[in-house]
């Protein structure tokens, strides 16, 4: 009896001697979510109301070269006012006029010496100085009074983004410019900066120049 006594306190004596000389199990922690950064909730234009349906075709053109119902070659040019009534959107239109068709304008010529330049002088970067200095001075210079109002259009939209949403009028203003008006300009602005280009170009200019007169009336933006 004593020998089994003894054999059992040698038993508990090694498990607590094991046991204390192991050390605690932490407790496993749960891996902390990463935080993600959410995108921007993305914007959903709803028309609520236009004046026309469906919308015309110009109203996404900014500008392009066409001829008007007299069969006249002419720069057709948007501007678009945007508040929240439609008659505060439309004077906002007028009010941009004459900024923004100086603007246009000047997309127009920017857009035929880059066509006239590639065409004639394999994209030759010589002159680039010289036309850009005129594209510059028929925006000044160009009679913009002479544009004339032929159509407007306008929608009451709703943009909705996420939570919030917001409404206001979109009012689009038609002008037509008589392309004679554009091209004296630009004759007019060439003629002192023709003075300083250096002999040896002169016939490389004059004839990206005389190809701008054969403009494509299809050219658009």
């Amino acid at each position: 009896m004593k020998k089994i006594l003894l054999s059992f306190g040698v038993i508990a004596l090694l498990i607590f001697a094991t046991s204390c000389g192991k050390k605690p199990e932490e407790p496993v922690k749960p891996v902390e979510p990463k935080q993600e950064t959410k995108s921007a909730a993305q914007i959903q234009i709803v028309v609520v109301q236009k004046s026309e349906d469906p919308a015309p075709a110009w109203v996404n053109k900014r500008w392009e070269i066409g001829k008007d119902e007299m069969g006249k070659k002419v720069i057709f040019l948007a501007v678009e006012g945007q508040r929240n009534t439609k008659e505060k959107a439309e004077i906002d239109a007028e009010s941009k006029k004459i900024s923004r068709l100086s603007e246009l304008i000047k997309q127009v010529a920017t857009r035929e010496f880059a066509v006239a330049k590639s065409g004639m002088l394999n994209d030759d970067t010589e002159l680039d100085a010289y036309f850009e200095e005129t594209v510059a001075a028929v925006s000044k210079n160009v009679n913009i009074s002479g544009a004339m109002n032929i159509a407007d259009y306008w929608e009451y939209v709703q943009e909705i983004q996420g939570d919030s949403s917001k409404t206001y009028y979109r009012y689009i203003k038609r002008y037509a410019m008589d392309f004679d008006v554009y091209q004296k300009a630009l004759k007019s602005a060439w003629e002192p900066v023709k003075k300083t280009v250096p002999p040896e170009l002169k016939d490389k200019a004059q004839k990206v120049l005389d190809s701008l007169n054969q403009s494509q009336e299809a050219m658009s933006e």
